[in-house]
């Protein structure tokens, strides 16, 4: 076993899938098993293989005796799920509701009697970060008349946009180490009427673990998090309805907060700065920045007729992480999918990776896993994108991030119109070009960006939810 970690932390990453496949059988009943499970579904996380993640962790939460081990696989195997092409909302939502009988029904032990209104917030760790961009607003232009704000991290890491949050917030709470029903009677202590929960299942699902114990009145989870929990113990689901029509609060364990909006994004100055108009005058340059393991195969398949139908045209793609397995294998699946490698640049992600959207013409949105933080960006970047709207809630927030940003020509339904739009915009250079143009117009003028009036809808409910209003 410690080979195989020795492997993956020098990046031989499929050496060390075949040794702890390997090894397996000799763990199977052991005390032990779980640390091989866990293991291989960080070394097919390594390579961008989703589906052989999710089983992997679904194996580790079915052979792990301890229960707050359990709940942590199983998380992981909640967010696995959601980069698979092939599973439908009845499957996705009730394999979330399974969560909730990791738990016991507790009767919360905290009663809070409260003059003012105090809004928590927790998360796995207050650092900059692409979510961040969705909920910096929340953290430093509220009204400060109306509400106190706490903030509740699972890390003491620290960084320029920790610092931002500790000056804005009435309070700042590390939790970090402190076991699950200490941090849930700290948050009580604190009077936290309602507390958002802007983590969810990412990590693990660390944050959900405490307010189980409902340590606040009213408990929420969004943002961070774009489906549902599974866990009764939240009581609301932040929402819209482009993101959850009217039919679908059966996919929900939560109820369904809906605003007109379920986020608005902040970009910070490196995203604003040099937004850069060039504009294209022969074949376009298509491009995704998206963690390759949004990457399916339905999606390379698209890429694959554009590419055939744009003389000339490149695409490059761009991972979010620095790990070598993951440009291996897909230039494996590339191949693999005949497509034209001549015509495709494979890249490992870096920090400074926002300038490199000057040398992409149009996103292709991956699907049914959409790119959010990243669509925003390119955007704010001035480089248009198109999305599919999907059958499921977290296959939409590209579609509505177009639209909240006026572009809801850059919608497609279907894989058969999101090619035919990727071809079409490649063949009129001069709509593109006005496209272009008025793009931060457009973006400046829209919802996307409209940060106080997202914030004033969602403090207006914050006061229906707990009778103030």
């Amino acid at each position: 076993m410690e080979e195989s970690l020795k492997l993956l932390e020098i990046g031989k990453t499929y050496e060390a899938l075949e040794r702890l496949k390997n090894i397996l059988p000799q763990f199977e009943g052991n005390q032990d098993e779980w640390r091989i499970h866990e293991l291989i579904g960080a070394a097919f996380h390594d390579i961008g293989d989703a589906e052989g993640a999710a089983q992997a962790y679904f194996n580790a939460a079915k052979c792990d005796k301890y229960l707050r081990a359990q709940r942590m696989h199983y998380s992981n195997y909640l967010f696995a799920l959601h980069y698979l092409n092939d599973i439908d909302n009845d499957t996705l939502s009730n394999e979330h509701f399974i969560y909730n009988n990791l738990y016991e029904k507790y009767n919360s032990p905290f009663l809070n009697c409260n003059s003012s209104l105090t809004i928590g917030y927790i998360a796995s760790n207050f650092l900059e970060s692409s979510t961040a961009r969705f909920y910096e607003a929340l953290l430093t232009q509220y009204n400060r008349n109306d509400f106190i704000v706490k903030c509740f991290s699972l890390s003491n890491q620290n960084d320029k946009f920790t610092e931002l949050v500790k000056s804005n917030v009435n309070k700042y709470i590390i939790l970090e180490e402190l076991p699950f029903d200490e941090s849930a009677k700290i948050i009580a202590d604190e009077g936290v009427d309602i507390i958002f929960d802007l983590s969810g299942h990412s990590d693990g699902g660390a944050t959900l673990q405490i307010l189980s114990y409902k340590p606040a009145t009213v408990q929420i989870c969004g943002i961070g998090w774009f489906d549902t929990t599974g866990l009764k113990a939240i009581d609301y689901i932040l929402t819209d309805n482009y993101l959850a029509p009217i039919g679908h609060e059966k996919y929900f364990s939560e109820k369904l907060l809906r605003l007109s909006s379920a986020f608005a994004f902040k970009p910070n100055f490196n995203i604003k700065n040099n937004f850069k108009l060039s504009i294209q005058g022969s074949a376009l340059t298509f491009g995704c920045f998206n963690n390759f393991m949004k990457i399916t195969d339905e999606y390379l398949k698209c890429v694959k007729k554009i590419l055939r139908q744009v003389e000339n045209s490149r695409f490059i793609m761009q991972d979010t992480t620095t790990i070598p397995a993951r440009k291996i294998e897909m230039e494996r699946r590339i191949k693999s999918l005949n497509l034209p490698i001549n015509r495709i640049e494979i890249r490992l992600g870096r920090d400074d990776y926002l300038k490199d959207y000057s040398e992409v013409d149009l996103i292709l949105d991956t699907f049914p896993y959409n790119g959010a933080a990243m669509t925003a960006t390119a955007l704010c970047r001035g480089v248009p994108v198109i999305s599919l709207y999907g059958k499921r809630h977290n296959s939409r927030f590209g579609a509505d991030i177009l639209r909240l940003a006026g572009l809801t020509e850059l919608i497609c339904n279907n894989t058969k119109d999101y090619v035919k739009l990727a071809i079409s915009i490649a063949n009129d250079i001069e709509s593109f070009n006005k496209l272009k143009k008025t793009l931060q117009e457009r973006l400046i003028k829209s919802k996307l960006l409209d940060n106080k009036f997202f914030i004033a809808e969602l403090e207006y409910f914050y006061k229906r939810l707990v009778g103030k209003k």
